[in-house]
């Protein structure tokens, strides 16, 4: 038993201190400390208690332990299936901030009155009625929330990390359920714990399996939250070593031109005019690939409430004498006017964006159709543009770094406009969809979810 309670517990800690701004994984965590000391009640009982029974000198801890034992059980018994289901339902995203915390304070209700019962009658009959009554509907209104959170996402990567979840939760939930609740009230004082162990560790050993695969609640082998995440940090560094190294050789080559250049003297013009070239065209590659790291480096949010519809707004404003120019007319349909939690630098950044790879996905004019409306999990912005579309073998990469499914005009496109698109969603707790149709256009979906709302 003690092998669990450490497992648990070390989960738990790995959970909060990877991502502990993720407050998914805080409320993930909660629940595995509480559920961990289930394993720790039953190695006190099995082994620690019978243990000092047997030793005369150890008589005056029994008590104490025991008294011990007591509560760490009804702190089992009672927050573990509290903390499962705000965990569900934080993991959903379903739900506003003051719905979550309205939430969160009505289902300790049952919590304070299970805890009150076991202080005056112990783990009795009645104890255990209690808590069938509620823990039961806790554990099963989780294992919902969790299948349909699974079958609800349309986001690929996201879909995986769901199922993960889904495949490793829900069989445990229903054998705490079954076992701990409906087999306690049918035999009080039989630890059940013994028979859960068999499902915690199937959920321990699938939670290691998919950390290897496609991961789960962020935590992958290598600290990867998918392949896109893998991609970019790959960039982020390569890109900061090659700027590196590209500034040395520059000032190599404009030391090396400037002693060319005065060793010539003015009777070459020339020779003088070649090696300005070489200097401007030296500055310009340092230039491009400032540029390109200032796009894959990490993205540190500054959130504070905004207005959304007057953000974007303010973007298509700036841009609207470029897209006049494009013949590109902008249509905008505000079926609401939220106001979310988010970076306003950063999400007028990922509008513009978005904007411009529309406008170039319509060269010779078109209509932009940008609308704001609820969604089942937040608000959806969405930009539609009646340009050629992507090809559905071409649609899958265009989040990945340096992808783009043009050419470079002017030498401006490193396709990581949708990459850091990509990132600023992601770090926001939203996320980024693309819908396109050859010949009709494309949709850039960007879902901002119902816990970031005010």
């Amino acid at each position: 038993m003690l092998v669990y309670f450490v497992a648990l517990l070390t989960a738990a800690f790995v959970l909060f201190l990877l991502h502990r701004k993720r407050m998914a994984n805080r409320w993930a965590a909660f629940f595995l400390l509480f559920a961990s000391v289930g394993g720790l009640v039953g190695f006190m009982r099995g082994t620690a208690l019978p243990l000092l029974a047997e030793r005369p000198d150890a008589a005056g801890w029994l008590g104490p332990l025991n008294a011990a034992a007591q509560v760490l059980e009804a702190v089992n018994h009672t927050l573990t299936p509290y903390g499962v289901l705000v965990f569900c339902a934080v993991y959903a995203g379903r739900f506003s901030s003051t719905r979550l915390t309205r939430l969160k304070l009505a289902l300790l209700v049952p919590v304070a009155l299970s805890a009150a019962v076991y202080a005056a009658v112990g783990a009795s009959r009645s104890f255990f009625l209690i808590l069938l009554l509620w823990a039961v509907p806790y554990y099963a209104a989780s294992c919902w929330l969790l299948i349909a959170g699974w079958l609800r996402e349309t986001n690929r990567w996201r879909k995986k990390e769901r199922l993960a979840v889904a495949v490793l939760s829900v069989p445990t939930l229903a054998a705490i359920a079954g076992f701990i609740n409906v087999g306690s009230l049918w035999q009080p004082g039989y630890y059940f714990f013994d028979y859960v162990a068999v499902f915690i560790a199937y959920s321990l050993l699938a939670g290691v399996a998919f950390a290897f695969g496609s991961g789960v609640l962020g935590v992958r082998v290598r600290l990867e939250r998918d392949p896109l995440d893998s991609a970019v940090s790959a960039v982020s560094s390569g890109t900061a070593m090659l700027n590196h190294t590209i500034k040395n050789e520059i000032a190599k080559i404009s030391m090396c031109a400037d002693n060319v250049k005065f060793a010539l003297g003015p009777e070459h013009p020339d020779a003088s005019e070649q090696l300005g070239l070489i200097e401007k065209s030296a500055e310009h590659m340092r230039r491009m690939v400032e540029r390109m790291h200032g796009q894959t480096r990490e993205i540190v949010l500054r959130e504070e409430p905004l207005r959304l519809a007057e953000r974007i707004g303010e973007q298509l404003a700036g841009m609207s004498p470029w897209l006049t120019e494009r013949r590109i007319a902008v249509e905008r349909l505000t079926e609401c006017d939220p106001i979310v939690r988010v970076d306003p630098v950063h999400v007028g950044e990922v509008v513009t964006n978005i904007v411009h790879n529309a406008a170039e996905a319509m060269p010779e004019g078109g209509t932009l159709y940008v609308r704001i409306a609820e969604a089942k999990r937040g608000i959806a912005v969405s930009f539609r543009d009646t340009g050629s579309g992507i090809a559905k073998d071409r649609l899958e990469r265009v989040l990945e770094p340096f992808y783009t499914t043009k050419a470079s005009r002017g030498g401006g496109n490193f396709g990581l406009g949708l990459t850091y698109a990509y990132q600023v969603m992601r770090q926001s707790g939203g996320s980024i969809e693309l819908n396109s149709v050859e010949g009709e256009g494309t949709t850039v979906r960007l879902l901002f979810p119902t816990g970031k709302r005010k």
